[in-house]
């Protein structure tokens, strides 16, 4: 077969067929054929998996179909009651099921567990062949690009934005109870004696110091501060049984039980308490600023994780990703380079809610403006790692969270809470290498 592609077969399997077809044919790499661009009078029909704020990724699109008029871009929400585990379970359902996925956003915690089940294109050559990929990886911070990296090294999604978790407190309140500002560097002593000063009044009327943050990702700073994590460094084993473990555990035990300075977990919304003045600290990263913006609440600055071995905290970057069944992947690539692209950053930044992986669109004016340290969300990545976030992610977050959840629901004691989480999370962790 002649190595020459016309114009009529280049549209041909790449319309129909897909690019990987067209590669396949001719024995070419993938980046030979993915050189030029669809014309702009292409016409098809893309479909995105997506999560996050419609209107933010709206804009995009329609920049999109100004340069691809005869396009239509289907982008599908589909809230999940059971997190990112139910968000990837009905994207795999969704495609064996025959339906149309071009391209797909997922979130750290499931970005591993897509490319364990083989959905998913690696993008190494087309990277090569597309100068703006390249630039967007190339720019973004190394933590969040690498973290989405496969276990083989190949790449597989084109960053798109990260989130950590850092503290959210009421600088009047600080005031009101005779504390200046707190340190960057300040430690879970300085912390606990903040939130027993700021704790105040009682039943109905109780400001609580602190608002625990009740969700895997939310928590996960108080084990990285103390030198330890719930998995082992490669994410294969339980270390539920490190005695840091349970030197954490107890620690937010006794904020609630002990030292009366937070409220039980079950129910708690950190966020409401925080606006209505019933709480002087909570944790999150950037996505609360929209409802502060909403509701008009600016009594908030930040500051990072209080310390105790160590300064780390937690992050979670996203991605785009092209599927193996994407209809027409030179079009899915041009959809994800406006996606991608320094305006749709610029559009996140303005709707406050997750932080762009380019470090230019977050040391910019308006990033900067409010909160008063808002420069600290960029610096928590000097010291910070992923979320843990193995293939299994799904059945290793809920077995974690529910023994957690019976600890601090006082359910269990716990040391005998952490033995019974340890021994499960082992036999499920183990089933990794079956």
């Amino acid at each position: 077969m002649s190595g020459r592609i016309s114009r009529r077969e280049f549209l041909k399997y790449t319309g129909l067929g897909g690019a990987t077809a067209l590669a396949s044919a001719y024995g070419l790499p993938l980046s030979s054929v993915l050189a030029q661009a669809p014309p702009n009078d292409t016409a098809g029909h893309l479909v995105i998996y997506n999560f996050g704020i419609p209107e933010l990724y709206q804009l995009a699109i329609d920049r999109f179909n100004e340069r691809y008029p005869n396009v239509t871009v289907e982008a599908l929400y589909i809230p999940s009651t059971e997190g990112w585990g139910g968000y990837q379970t009905n994207l795999a359902l969704r495609m064996r099921s025959g339906q149309q996925t071009d391209i797909m956003a997922t979130a750290i915690e499931v970005a591993h567990e897509a490319i364990a089940q083989d959905i998913l294109l690696p993008l190494d050559d087309i990277v090569s062949a597309e100068p703006d990929l390249q630039t967007v990886l190339d720019d973004s911070h190394p933590a969040l690009r690498d973290a989405l990296l496969g276990a083989d090294g190949h790449t597989y999604y084109i960053t798109r934005e990260w989130n950590n978790m850092i503290m959210h407190y009421s600088p009047s309140k600080f005031e009101a109870a005779g504390l200046g500002t707190p340190a960057p560097d300040w430690t879970w002593d300085d912390f606990l004696e903040a939130t027993l000063a700021l704790t105040t009044g009682e039943g109905e009327d109780k400001v609580f110091g602190y608002v625990l943050p009740w969700f895997f990702f939310g928590y996960t700073p108080w084990f990285y501060t103390n030198g330890t994590s719930v998995l082992t460094d490669d994410w294969r084993q339980s270390n539920l049984d490190d005695p840091k473990v349970m030197e954490t555990v107890q620690f937010l035990h006794d904020l609630v039980y002990k030292h009366g300075v937070a409220p039980n977990v079950e129910g708690a919304d950190q966020t409401g308490l925080f606006t209505s003045g019933r709480a002087a600290i909570v944790s999150a990263g950037r996505w609360p600023f929209n409802t502060y913006h909403t509701a008009e609440y600016d009594d908030v600055d930040i500051v990072h994780w209080p310390r105790n071995r160590a300064a780390t905290t937690v992050f979670g970057s996203g991605g785009w990703a092209v599927t193996r069944t994407a209809e027409n992947i030179p079009l899915a690539i041009e959809l994800i380079k406006d996606l991608a692209s320094l305006e749709t950053d610029a559009d996140m930044v303005a709707y406050r809610t997750s932080m762009p992986a380019r470090p230019e669109t977050v040391q910019t004016e308006e990033f900067l403006s409010f909160p008063a340290h808002a420069n600290y969300f960029w610096e928590s990545l000097d010291d910070i790692k992923p979320v843990p976030s193995p293939p299994n992610f799904a059945a290793m977050q809920e077995i974690v969270h529910r023994h957690l959840s019976d600890i601090m629901a006082n359910n269990v004691e716990v040391e005998a809470g952490l033995e019974a989480a340890h021994t499960e999370l082992s036999a499920e962790m183990a089933t990794l290498d079956r």
